[in-house]
Formats: C-alpha cells, sequence, structure tokens
C-alpha cells in the first residue's frame, strides 16, 4: 500500500498545526486549542510511526546489499538479521493501516473513572495512588 502522498499531506498539516500553537492568541479559545493540541499529538505519533518504517525498509535494503558482499563474515551477520528485519517491516506496515483507519465515533470522548484500593491493604492504596498519578 502507497501511503506516501497521504503521509506528505499529514505532515503538512502537522506543520500547520505547529505554526497555530506557537501563536499565544489560539489558547484565547480553550476548545480550539483543545483540538489543535489533541490532533497534533495524533498526527506526531503517526508520523514517528512512519518515520520507524522508512528506517526499517532502509535497514533491510541495506542489509540485503551487504548480504551479496564478497566477504563472510559481513554477509552471513546481514543475511541473519534479513528475517527479522522483514518482521519489523510488515508489523509497522500493519500498525501504519491501523493508525490510519477513521476513528470511532467516541474515540475522542473523555471519560470519567473511579480509581479505589479496593482489597489488598496499603499494596493496594500505594498502587492506586500510583495508578491516579499516571
Amino acid at each position: 500500500m502507497d501511503f506516501d502522498s497521504l503521509i506528505e499531506r499529514k505532515r503538512e498539516r502537522f506543520q500547520q498545526l505547529a505554526r497555530a500553537i506557537a501563536d499565544p492568541r489560539l489558547f484565547d479559545n480553550r476548545k480550539r486549542a483543545s483540538e489543535a493540541m489533541r490532533e497534533h499529538g495524533s498526527i506526531k505519533q503517526l508520523l514517528t510511526r512512519w518515520d520507524e518504517l522508512e528506517a526499517a525498509r532502509r535497514q533491510l535494503d541495506e542489509n540485503r546489499e551487504l548480504a551479496m558482499s564478497n566477504d563472510v563474515e559481513i554477509a552471513a551477520m546481514a543475511d541473519d538479521e534479513i528475517p527479522d528485519l522483514q518482521k519489523r517491516v510488515v508489523d509497522l506496515e500493519r500498525e501504519m493501516q491501523i493508525a490510519l483507519l477513521p476513528p470511532g465515533e467516541n474515540e475522542d470522548r473523555d471519560a470519567i473513572v473511579e480509581i479505589r484500593a479496593g482489597t489488598g491493604g496499603s499494596e493496594a492504596a500505594i498502587f492506586a495512588a500510583d495508578l491516579y498519578r499516571m
């Protein structure tokens, strides 16, 4: 699947949002600022994942070239890494496909969560406090 044009549009949108977030007047409207920050974070995650995929693809190509090298040790080392890199590329491509799916209607909604220590004494209370701070 070819993501290049979509990723380029996302990069442009990311730059627009970065410029908007740098403008202090954006924060006069809290709702608009919140939406911009949320979209900025979402696109940032997507672009980070895309950069990881591109790096894995480049590494795979380099290893394939090294596997054809005249140096037997280097060729063997590169050949050993190829299956892991292929799996990583496939996994990252799958993650990209999932990340590019349209969001669900309730995905951006806030939730109220109650955290209680429950059974377990002080250890449960410490865990609940740690969870709350996260």
